[in-house]
């Protein structure tokens, strides 16, 4: 079993390494800056003249001076932009006549020209992307206290760039080493820094901690009283296949798996949490604000009542479709040779049920329901939203909306661990159910 566990965690590091780099570059690559919302968040103002300071600062704290990944694969002409040391707002123009093919030696002049001006002309040319833009810009008024002989000595040096550009480039394959943005990023991830909030500047970590508990209270109850169900009725209906409370179940079960569970909220919502449609429709609480507490069993306790009407909502579909799953399990297994053999045999129906049927069953059931899982915590996105529980995924829909990236791709890692763990232990279960499993 040992060996086995071992070989199935192999399996699972490739996914994982595979979801964080597709998180990482996502990251990297949302219309956003965060190094300008963090500076604004600190009440820095970006017309002021320590802003470029500020920024750089910023820049190397968060490490993103650093190269993306371990290696990179570029053209000859941009390949040398992670080899200087320019500031991050010099390397942005660097990079951005880079990519325009000019002549490395030509863009660093140009460059070494351009801070040998005030900080405040520096910035206002630094911010072109083309050299013909830095041309238009040494004529506005901004631009009037440099001296002529400079902006000559600039013109010239434009000039010079546009008659020696690349005009050919070939793949360079750089290596970086460890010292790198997605290295930093995986380590801190690991040790649980997560940065801050790009909104007000709280802690990611305790943000999710304190989401977290109000979703995983909330998938625990659910999924254990939908388990319980399950289990029950679909090896009833299994074993009693045919009678009039199959058929009957088996229809009103089809017909709650095929509402969606946004559908069935906004229902409960609207019919049973008012006295609009009679005093008999006032049954659970209305949607409203949750308390904010620290102790897991403080908030189960105080939150209960409220949550009786997002757990039936999740637990109907969830029952529907899982008791369904094993009743067809069940039938499948009670139709094969060795219990029919065993039935001629005399051996008891009560023997039958508990050492043969039901842990045979169980096994395509185990993979089913770590099929579920995930699923589960993907709709209780939809949920938290609907009824304006303070869970992960109420979190993460809000900070899609305010683009608060820090929080969401944090979450979706969370979300990629527990869902290989989830199937990594359902692997588990199925190989100790069978033991031959573990053989391939």
């Amino acid at each position: 079993m040992f060996i086995y566990i071992i070989k199935r965690l192999l399996l699972f590091i490739p996914t994982l390494v595979l979801v964080s780099c597709i998180a990482f570059f996502l990251k990297n690559n949302v219309p956003s800056d965060p190094v300008e919302t963090l500076l604004s968040l600190q009440g820095v103002d970006d017309s002021s003249e320590a802003f470029i300071v500020a920024y750089d600062e910023k820049v190397i704290e968060l490490g993103m001076n650093l190269p993306l990944f371990y290696f990179s694969i570029q053209s000859n002409y941009t390949s040398w932009l992670d080899k200087t040391k320019l500031e991050s707002s010099a390397k942005r123009f660097a990079k951005e006549l880079a990519n325009e093919k000019y002549n490395v030696s030509d863009v660093l002049e140009l460059i070494s020209l351009i801070y040998q001006l005030e900080d405040k002309e520096r910035r206002t040319l630094l911010v072109c992307q083309a050299p013909r833009e830095v041309i238009e810009r040494l004529d506005r008024p901004q631009l009037d206290r440099v001296g002529l002989e400079m902006k000559s000595m600039i013109r010239s040096q434009v000039g010079r760039m546009e008659g020696n550009k690349e005009h050919w480039h070939y793949p360079v394959l750089s290596w970086h080493g460890f010292e790198n943005q997605y290295h930093n990023w995986i380590l801190n991830f690991i040790k649980g820094d997560y940065g801050v909030s790009l909104v007000d500047a709280q802690p990611v970590f305790r943000k999710l901690w304190n989401s977290m508990k109000w979703t995983l209270m909330l998938l625990v109850i659910s999924l254990t009283i939908s388990g319980l169900i399950s289990f029950v009725l679909g090896i009833y209906n299994g074993i009693n296949q045919g009678t009039r409370f199959d058929r009957w179940s088996n229809g009103i079960l089809f017909l709650f798996y095929s509402i969606p569970k946004f559908w069935l909220a906004t229902l409960m919502i609207i019919f049973f949490t008012t006295a609009e449609y009679g005093n008999w429709t006032n049954i659970f609480s209305t949607v409203g604000d949750w308390p904010r507490m620290t102790g897991f069993f403080e908030m189960f306790y105080v939150s209960a009542h409220k949550l009786i009407l997002p757990i039936i909502v999740i637990v109907i579909p969830d029952v529907a479709y899982l008791s369904r799953l094993i009743r067809a399990s069940i039938i499948n297994e009670n139709n094969k040779e060795y219990i029919k053999t065993a039935r001629s045999k005399g051996v008891p129906k009560r023997d039958i049920l508990r050492k043969h049927l039901v842990p045979n069953s169980l096994i395509p059931t185990i993979t089913l329901f770590a099929g579920v899982l995930p699923g589960a915590l993907g709709s209780s996105l939809i949920i938290e939203v609907i009824f304006n529980i303070p869970g992960v995924g109420r979190l993460m829909y809000e900070s899609i909306k305010t683009a608060d990236w820090a929080i969401v791709f944090p979450i979706i890692m969370i979300v990629s661990i527990l869902t290989v763990v989830i199937f990594l232990v359902a692997d588990i279960l199925i190989a100790w159910l069978n033991p031959k499993i573990k053989l391939g």
